[in-house]
């Protein structure tokens, strides 16, 4: 390594010329990300997710208010998708292939509570009433499992030509390539030509948005939440290892409570034996972990989970 290589954040944590994807991208973590993502650079940020009301105030909002150079020539679409409907995750990256023709980065970020049993478990009082609560909204398990973990593979899979088209614009080989010592070969000329550095290897990459429930054992939301969000992970992971030899990453973020509409009305402020920190997550949580993930800095990271809990798997029993 050449130590005297100029070191500047501004490189390595910024979104500088992506082109980002991000599922449930009108309100809560998805928004902060589109925000920290578009005020750093990002090209063009596509906001999918099922209400267009919410879309279009979204995109609007970071457009006309967020702070960005006045070089940069960045820009914001919603486009209404149901992440759980192959059709309709079809129809959007169809829309993106005619706008872009290729994406860098994919954010699997769409999810939901679902049955909230989790408060009563531990309330139950008699062998009965705890068998009763463990199945309370068990109808709405299909919803939480279709939107939390199925969209994951049906979005990632829909996406993926896009994907290797990214890294095919920034001079890798496409193609699957396999064996021991046999290294994905890039034409720098080709990167340069479309505008990367030729120092910038990053590869095409899907971020999986997961949650610290994934690996709590006591229970937060309900039953639902934390099965759905587990799997979530574990596929991120799994994607990991079978895109490899395609070129493309994945890595896991699991975040603690944040605000957003998922989190309304709880107690914002916590005790040490809940978040050490003391609070929710910010924006600045959020958006630094993003920055990073995406950024150069990032480049050599693939197939983790990165938590941003302040410290919550560390007090509550986990499998992490």
């Amino acid at each position: 390594m050449d130590v005297t290589t100029p070191i500047r954040p501004t490189d390595l944590f910024s979104a500088k010329g992506l082109v980002v994807v991000i599922t449930g991208g009108g309100s809560g973590l998805g928004l902060a990300i589109a925000s920290a993502l578009y005020q750093n650079g990002a090209s063009r940020i596509y906001l999918l997710g099922r209400r267009a009301d919410v879309l279009d105030k979204a995109a609007s909002s970071l457009q006309s208010t967020a702070p960005r150079d006045s070089s940069s020539t960045g820009t914001v679409h919603g486009i209404p998708c149901d992440v759980t409907d192959l059709t309709s995750v079809r129809a959007a990256a169809e829309t993106i292939k005619k706008d872009m023709g290729y994406v860098d980065v994919l954010i699997n970020n769409a999810g939901v509570i679902g049955p909230k049993n989790g408060a009563d478990i531990y309330k139950a009082e008699s062998i009965q009433q705890l068998a009763d609560t463990m199945v309370s909204g068990y109808d709405d398990w299909g919803s939480a499992m279709a939107i939390n973990t199925q969209s994951v593979i049906g979005v990632s899979a829909t996406f993926l030509p896009l994907l290797e088209a990214a890294n095919t614009r920034r001079g890798w080989t496409p193609g699957k390539v396999t064996g021991t010592g046999n290294a994905r070969a890039r034409d720098t000329a080709t990167a340069q030509k479309n505008g990367v550095d030729g120092d910038d290897d990053r590869m095409a990459h899907i971020i999986t948005v997961a949650s610290v429930a994934s690996y709590m054992r006591w229970i937060s939301a309900g039953l639902a939440y934390n099965a759905s969000k587990a799997a979530a992970a574990h596929l991120g992971k799994m994607m990991a290892t079978f895109l490899s030899e395609w070129g493309v990453r994945s890595n896991i973020v699991c975040p603690g409570p944040y605000p957003s509409d998922m989190t309304a009305g709880l107690n914002p402020v916590y005790g040490t034996n809940q978040i050490p920190q003391g609070r929710m997550g910010g924006i600045n949580d959020i958006s630094g972990l993003m920055l990073f993930l995406v950024g150069k800095g990032g480049a050599y990271v693939n197939g983790t989970t990165q938590l941003t809990d302040g410290g919550r798997v560390g007090v509550f029993p986990a499998v992490y």
